[in-house]
């Protein structure tokens, strides 16, 4: 592969056009600032309440949008233009981010807040994400779906390892405000890579068709293909319980592992490292027709792993670990993503995401809730535990009665 006369590893291909470039680079950018505010934001939770139900709920309500907003946006992304789309969104996201950065300069911030303008901001973060997913193979072509995907993987991670070893060092000098003030600031990257991105004009479609009815066709596909429905509900216990251990790391740094805000931003950038790892490592192997058994494999490593993990009590012990989860993690999320996009066909791609994204993103905040209600009675550790435990349950369902998913 070659991008700009470099011949590329194949581990990189999408790089060899250039609107992925573009968007993975300003995404890059965008993401360390998000990762940044997320840091602050969970920390400043837990300093305003001293209460891991909070940063539970938080985390909850950010969420809570994709039950009202995921499905409309699929509709949306298979309809408009998804470059306009997402300047939109980017956009929103960016205002809301400096009017948290204000109300905590001016000293008024209160958890209230927070909560209200997660929310918000998790309607615009939703809106984007069937519109953002369902634009990559315009971006780079069927063939370099999982390449891309997996890429996008890594680019997240990157800025997950990036932004909280950032917002480590940012919260002890400038404090949060500081930080939702540079969160901010790098929309404009994301932004500017989207206007410069060049795209054939999107296909006209019917406009008879009313929003309602295209969400009805798109829930329609899903529920009768066999393969996509049970990706769908994979995800959705996935997202349920194999991720309930993230909205409580500040819990687990400050009560379990006894450590302070720094101990924090390292533990999610351990995170980071193991889902970069795992990104580029799909990435590399993105050609493999053996996609179904690697994420039967993915989903029995993740599972066992949040069991071990609840039961260490040792910082050290726990980053090794906490690696390994990150890998488990992306490679779950990058090859059913995948999977979905190369199954379903290009003129209801945007819906199937949707209903994927939907139990990906719905289906977390009733997670972190529930997550955060056990925390605060019985503790982080039980909390996890749990969840690793129903990840563990449901694979074995899957295995039982919907053996075709390792052979896809």
């Amino acid at each position: 592969m070659r991008a700009s006369g470099v011949v590329l590893p194949r581990t990189f291909a999408a790089f060899e056009h250039r609107n992925y470039r573009l968007y993975w680079s300003g995404n890059l950018a965008s993401l360390i600032g998000t990762w940044i505010q997320n840091i602050a934001t969970g920390w400043l939770v837990l300093q305003l309440t001293n209460s891991p139900f909070f940063v539970g709920l938080n985390s909850a309500i950010a969420w809570l949008p994709a039950w009202i907003v995921s499905l409309p946006a699929g509709a949306m992304a298979d309809r408009f233009d998804k470059r306009k789309l997402m300047i939109w969104t980017q956009s929103v996201l960016a205002v809301f981010a400096l009017l948290l950065a204000v109300l905590y300069w001016t000293r008024v911030l209160t958890i209230y807040h927070v909560l209200v303008i997660s929310c918000l901001s998790g309607f615009a973060a939703t809106l984007n994400g069937p519109i953002a997913h369902s634009m990559i193979p315009e971006l780079v072509g069927y063939k370099n779906v999982l390449n891309a995907i997996a890429l996008n993987s890594a680019m997240f991670n990157s800025a997950r390892i990036i932004g909280p070893a950032i917002a480590g060092v940012l919260l002890g000098t400038i404090g949060p405000g500081g930080c939702f003030g540079i969160n901010s600031a790098s929309f404009l990257a994301i932004i500017g890579a989207l206007w410069l991105i060049r795209l054939p004009p999107p296909r006209p479609h019917d406009s008879t068709e009313s929003v309602t009815q295209r969400i009805l066709a798109g829930l329609k596909y899903v529920k009768g293909h066999r393969d996509i429905r049970t990706l769908v509900l994979m995800m959705a216990v996935f997202s349920s319980f194999g991720l309930v251990y993230l909205p409580l790391m500040p819990v687990f740094a400050r009560d379990v592992f006894h450590s302070d805000a720094r101990g924090y931003g390292i533990m999610m950038t351990c995170i980071g490292i193991g889902a970069v790892v795992g990104g580029l490592t799909l990435a590399t192997v993105s050609k493999t027709r053996h996609k179904g058994r690697l994420l039967v494999f993915g989903t029995l490593g993740l599972g066992v792993l949040i069991v071990a993990f609840s039961f260490i009590r040792d910082f050290h012990l726990a980053l090794p670990v906490i690696v390994l989860i990150g890998f488990c993690q992306t490679s779950i999320a990058s090859l059913t993503n995948t999977l979905v996009q190369t199954i379903a066909p290009d003129y209801i791609r945007g819906r199937a995401l949707s209903v994927y994204l939907l139990a990906f993103n719905g289906m977390f905040p009733l997670g972190s809730f529930l997550a955060g209600a056990i925390a605060e009675k019985f503790g982080a550790p039980a909390a996890t535990l749990v969840g690793g435990c129903a990840v563990l349950l449901s694979l074995s369902a899957v295995t039982v009665f919907a053996p075709s998913v390792r052979r896809l």
